[in-house]
């Protein structure tokens, strides 16, 4: 299988086990897209349209509609080029603002081993849940409850899922999750404050979560990128093989609306 569309199909596994477990989350399969919306988790990407095919631009503007009724901004979500029909509607129906994200995989020998005084520790406690949760925040640079409930238990007790906490000195500095489904292991949530960048620590935690999806039994890594984690993530042997677009609603119609 095309490795970018193996990727794709892992997030949208992904997306449908959380949706599963987070409270008053859906997720529906339709025809040439997914619908999804995650009350809790109020982030574009999570609240709207993923675009599959062409065909779904008849049916964009209403299932925006049934999004923003619910009082979450929503976004589409589209493989760049593959389809434009999708794209060209989205931006007529007012998504104009764009953000290019590189989906990214490596297999086990493409990776090499960032050289760290990192010390990683799979988080068990909801002490650490906690620590890793308030990194993951003052990293992406917003309040811990908006990201708060990809830390509960629901989603922290799925099969495969791992929060990892990275410390130097007993202290911790970076933090990221994974999860293993069916011979794949996505890395999410890499986070490191500001003043503890520039280290390698993003790259060592990253390199570690992978390997341990490698020894749980995945095959493939995959990751979606920042525009501050692109580059950590080339260097540590991870390619571009898929480039999502997601279309949302510029900021300043967002705030007033």
């Amino acid at each position: 299988m095309d490795e970018g569309l193996r990727l794709h199909l892992a997030l949208c596994t992904v997306a449908e086990r959380l949706a599963g477990v987070m409270e008053g989350a859906r997720f529906e399969r339709r025809d040439g897209y997914l619908l999804m919306t995650f009350p809790t988790l109020p982030l574009p990407s999570f609240n709207g349209v993923w675009a599959d095919e062409d065909s779904a631009a008849v049916a964009l503007g209403d299932a925006l509609a049934e999004v923003e009724t619910e009082g979450l901004a929503a976004g589409v979500l589209t493989r760049s080029g593959e389809t434009p029909a999708v794209e060209e509607t989205a931006r007529e129906l007012g998504l104009t603002a764009a953000e290019r994200i590189p989906g990214m995989v490596a297999s086990a020998g493409d990776l090499d081993d960032p050289a760290s005084e990192l010390e990683v520790v799979r988080v068990e406690t909801a002490d650490g849940f906690a620590h890793a949760l308030a990194l993951a925040a003052e990293g992406f640079g917003v309040p811990a409850d908006f990201l708060a409930p990809l830390y509960m238990l629901e989603v922290t007790g799925l099969d495969g899922f791992e929060v990892y906490l990275g410390r130097v000195d007993g202290r911790g500095v970076t933090t990221a999750a994974s999860y293993v489904v069916d011979g794949e292991v996505g890395i999410f949530n890499v986070a490191t404050p500001s003043e503890r960048r520039g280290r390698g620590y993003g790259a060592a935690i990253t390199w570690h979560a992978v390997r341990e999806g490698f020894a749980a039994g995945a095959e493939l890594a995959y990751l979606q990128a920042s525009a501050i984690g692109e580059s950590v993530y080339r260097r540590l042997g991870f390619r571009e093989v898929v480039t999502y677009l997601l279309l949302t609603r510029p900021a300043e119609l967002t705030a007033s609306s």
